[in-house]
């Protein structure tokens, strides 16, 4: 049980659905459902009537709830405390402009761009992606999301993968090449964190990514990222290219 699953439980007590619990936290219906049936998993009980519209609490439910949003409540109050106490400082873009997710923490020069910044969403996690080139931008997005999964210093840029991703569009290119890359770690066990792109058109690209295998007794996990999505998407440019891309945890 954790917070993340806590959140979902309460938010579809509240609203009596699946799907308009998925709208309101901005994830897809069946990670609520995923979510959900793993909390009901690892208290080994039901807490939802599902036969019944809207759905309803078990007596079970009913007794989460009141503590869940005690809970939630807390944490909020938390988050708000640190807020205050920190003056509602933003958080630091991540390190160098490099396309290395393992590269110091310090500028190149006036010039330089920052890879990415993390931004707050509900329930799930974000970035807004920068790169002087679209190419360039594509990196840092890859590098942005790694960001969440691993901490990149733990891994060795040892082995080279090639990637090569189609979509209709570039919006759905970004989406396709992030989510190949958890298909990567997930599937293949294999951990990228420097990534070159060698070709990109708005419906293709081509790129050589570095890591390694999998090593659970020296990689440090983070996050469990399930996939890049297309809420809030976009991919711009104005003085430089410029992306969000938020992820389903």
């Amino acid at each position: 049980m954790n917070l993340h699953q806590l959140r979902i439980f309460a938010t579809v007590a509240r609203l009596g659905s699946f799907s308009r619990a998925a709208e309101e936290l901005h994830i897809s219906q069946p990670s609520v459902s995923i979510q959900v049936a793993d909390l009901e998993r690892a208290l080994g009980v039901d807490l939802f009537k599902q036969r019944e519209r809207p759905i309803r609490l078990t007596d079970a439910g009913n007794v989460l709830e009141g503590y869940a949003r005690r809970i939630l409540a807390l944490v909020d109050e938390a988050e708000a405390a640190v807020k205050e106490a920190k003056h509602l400082r933003r958080p630091r873009p991540a390190a160098d402009a490099a396309v290395d997710a393992e590269a110091a923490p310090h500028h190149r020069g006036a010039d330089a761009v920052p890879p990415f910044e993390v931004i707050e969403h509900t329930a799930d996690v974000g970035i807004i992606a920068y790169g002087r080139s679209l190419e360039e931008l594509f990196s840092h997005a890859a590098m942005g999301m790694m960001h969440f999964l691993i901490d990149a210093a733990s891994v060795r840029p040892i082995e080279q993968r090639t990637r090569t991703v189609e979509a209709e569009d570039r919006e759905g290119l970004l989406i396709d090449w992030l989510n190949d890359l958890l298909l990567l770690l997930n599937a293949e066990g294999f951990v990228p964190v420097r990534f070159e792109v060698r070709e990109l058109t708005d419906t293709r690209m081509r790129a050589d990514v570095a890591g390694e295998p999998v090593d659970p007794q020296r990689h440090r996990f983070h996050l469990d990222v399930k996939a890049a999505t297309y809420h809030q998407l976009y991919v711009r440019k104005n003085e430089m290219w410029e992306a969000r891309v938020i992820f389903d945890i």
